[in-house]
This record gives C-alpha cells, structure tokens and sequence, in this order.
C-alpha cells in the first residue's frame, strides 16, 4: 500500500512540474516578444558571432545615415539545427564580415532581431528560414 502511494505521489509530482515548465519553454520559443507583423533588414560588419547552444548570436555594428554606428543583435536557432539546415559551423561568419540581417524586431525597441534570413553584402542568401531544401528532424 505504501509503495503504491509512492509511486502514485511520484507521478503526480512529475506530472505537475511537466505541465508547470510547459510554458515556459513555449515562452522562450515563441514569438509574443517579437513584432512580426513587420520585417526589419539591417546590414553592417559581424562584431561577434557565437554559434553555440542554445541559440546563435550575430552582432553587428550598423552605419547610419549620420555616420554613426548602431549595434544590432540577431538570434538564430540552435547551432544543431542551423547546421544541418543551411551548413553552417562555428566559422562560417567572422568579424569585419559585412552581412545584411533580415528578421522580427523585439517588441520592446532594443536592437534584437529574430532572424529570418542572413545574407553575404553580395546578396548571396547563407541563412533561409526553410534550410536549402532540408528536412528538418
């Protein structure tokens, strides 16, 4: 009898934190921080680039019309998934690289994107949303 409670309240207590982390993880992943009725194309010099987990973080430094400089951040997926969408690893941007960032800017007006796509200053697309033609896992 006792063991039966024991298992029981164990799976109670696993179900309930399931169910408790659900959002949050639906949160992080989602969309609600970003305004995607609009896309925002931003082009400037990677400063940064970290292609590790969770996500991968691009920075860079944008010219304005006045000269100035404005730093832009944009997150893409994970490292696994970007890797086997579009091929890219831990060299595939590197600092003074000029690029243009196209994605959903962050609700509450910092310079963070949500990538879309990632383009070289020729044009050439390295980024799809859709991956070249890969099946995603």
């Amino acid at each position: 009898m006792r063991t039966i409670f024991a298992i029981f309240l164990l799976a109670f207590v696993l179900a309930f934190c399931c169910v408790a982390m659900s959002p949050r993880a639906f949160a992080h992943h989602g969309d609600a921080g970003y305004d995607t009725s609009k896309q925002v194309t931003v082009k400037g010099a990677v400063t940064e680039f970290h292609f590790q987990n969770p996500h991968i973080e691009i920075f860079i430094d944008a010219r304005k019309d006045d000269h100035s400089i404005e730093k832009w951040h944009g997150e893409l997926n994970s490292p696994n998934l970007v890797s086997r969408m579009a091929g890219w690893n831990g060299k595939t941007l590197k600092p003074g690289d000029e690029i243009v960032l196209i994605g959903y800017r962050a609700k509450n007006g910092l310079n963070v994107l949500r990538l879309e796509k990632v383009l070289l200053a020729n044009g050439t697309e390295i980024f799809p949303k859709n991956g070249n033609g890969v099946t995603v896992f």
